[in-house]
C-alpha cells in the first residue's frame, strides 16, 4: 500500500519541481550504461565486443551530458535542494561531469536557487 503513497508523493513533488525529472533521468541513463558495460566486460575482442563497446560509448556520452544538465539544473524547492545535493553527493566518478571544475559550477547553481527560494518565500510571507 506505501508504493502508491510514495508514487504520488513524487509525482506531486516533481510537479513543483522539475528537478526530480532531472535526477531520474541521469538514474536512468546511469542505469544503462551500467548495463551496456556489463555486457562488454563479459566479451573477448572481436566483432561483439567493438559492437558493445559502440554501445557503451554512446551511452557514456549520454550520461556525461545529462550530468551537465545535471549540475547545472537549480531546483525550485527545498525537498528539491535536498534531494539534488543528497544525490550528487551519492553519485560515483564517473557519474559525474569529465570537467575537474563541475563543483564550482553546482554550487553556485544550488546558492543561486537557495536563494531564490528564500527570496520567494520572504515575498510570500509579506504578502500574507
Amino acid at each position: 500500500m506505501s508504493s502508491p503513497k510514495i508514487s504520488a508523493q513524487s509525482t506531486t513533488a516533481a510537479n513543483r519541481d522539475l528537478i526530480f525529472v532531472v535526477i531520474e533521468r541521469h538514474r536512468e541513463l546511469s542505469a544503462h550504461y551500467e548495463a551496456a558495460l556489463s555486457v562488454s566486460a563479459k566479451l573477448d575482442e572481436g566483432p561483439e565486443f567493438d559492437a558493445a563497446d559502440q554501445i557503451s560509448c554512446q551511452r557514456n556520452h549520454a550520461l556525461g551530458e545529462q550530468a551537465n544538465v545535471l549540475i547545472r539544473s537549480r531546483p525550485t524547492t527545498i525537498a528539491g535542494v535536498i534531494a539534488l545535493t543528497r544525490y550528487v553527493g551519492s553519485l560515483r566518478e564517473w557519474d559525474l561531469p569529465d570537467d575537474d571544475a563541475w563543483y564550482r559550477i553546482f554550487l553556485e547553481g544550488l546558492a543561486d536557487a537557495i536563494d531564490a527560494i528564500a527570496m520567494a518565500e520572504r515575498l510570500g510571507q509579506n504578502g500574507d
